[in-house]
């Protein structure tokens, strides 16, 4: 499971200490700007520039909420780098010619503000252990053996909201991204859920297998009809393969990944999705435990 670094403000790429560039939680922009008295760093080596700033990716500290509508990526963020992009648009100086799309700002005078450096996203991630009860999703689960981190990151695609709770696998995965095992529950989005349990557990693995995962096969495919807490259910289970050239620099080459979609009486059915990479495989046998685990929320 992956995620780009949310955007900011970050060393250059390149090398130059004296300046900082705009990652747009794509790719690197055009945008430039000089840095702060605050941010002058002490001498030293440059940084590799293998992520943005040549630093492990922020954990974003959005909490359990709806998806937004544009993409994956906390709102707070998200307003704090508009802010601070229409900070900078004011101090562009004028008549820089062809340099007009490289942001610059104004030398200090009686009216001018300068933009302070855009405060660091929450590091400290929440731990959680026992048992997680998701009452919007109306579902309850066990929290798995060893240290995990309540879900602190937008919702995944297919999901109208997200909880439970998740583990930093890799740190420095390809493309700036972070990779993690998780177990979250969320009611299915409208768009995603098909006419019965099965295609809807089918349909969101779909979506997630696309949006998450480098290409793979799928081996020792599990499908079946069953009841949770006395309630309809279909799971869909199987091993993600990947393949060897779209997963190169990714510490795991195989994963185990759950989908099970419960009718809990609301307008779309819930779910539970489990991702554990072979990073984690000691914890593949516990998989059978948890789903049996599930109750509903009444």
């Amino acid at each position: 499971m992956t995620e780009a670094p949310p955007p900011g403000w970050y060393d250059e790429p390149g090398g130059d200490r004296a300046s900082l560039r705009w990652w747009d939680g794509r790719a690197w922009t055009s945008v430039t700007r000089e840095r702060a008295p605050s941010e002058v760093l002490p001498d030293g080596p440059a940084r590799d520039g293998r992520e943005p700033g040549g630093r492990a990716p922020d954990v974003l500290d959005s909490g359990p909420r709806p998806r937004p509508a544009t993409d994956r990526r906390s709102l707070l963020l998200a307003g704090a780098a508009v802010v601070a992009l229409v900070a900078l648009v004011v101090a562009v100086l004028p008549g820089r010619g062809g340099d007009s799309d490289r942001l610059a700002e104004q030398r200090p005078g009686p009216t001018t503000v300068l933009p302070s450096a855009p405060a660091p996203a929450p590091t400290t991630a929440t731990p959680v252990s026992g048992r997680i009860s998701d009452r919007v999703a109306r579902l309850s689960y066990d929290v798995l053996p060893g240290q995990w981190r309540e879900w602190d990151r937008d919702s995944f695609d297919g999901l109208r909201s997200t909880l439970g709770y998740y583990r930093i696998t890799q740190q420095n995965a390809p493309n700036n991204q972070t990779y993690w095992a998780n177990v979250n529950s969320g009611p299915v989005e409208r768009l995603t859920a098909g006419p019965d349990l099965p295609s809807t557990a089918r349909r969101l693995v779909s979506t997630l297998a696309g949006r998450y995962y480098p290409d793979h096969t799928r081996s020792a495919v599990v499908e079946e009809k069953l009841t949770v807490d006395g309630a309809p259910a279909a799971l869909l289970r199987y091993r993600a393969v990947f393949d060897p050239t779209s997963a190169v620099g990714y510490s795991a080459s195989t994963e185990q990944i759950v989908v099970l979609v419960v009718d809990v009486g609301q307008d779309t059915p819930s779910a539970l999705y489990v991702s554990l990479p072979d990073t984690v495989r000691d914890l593949w046998p516990a998989i059978d435990p948890l789903l049996a685990g599930v109750r509903i929320v009444r």
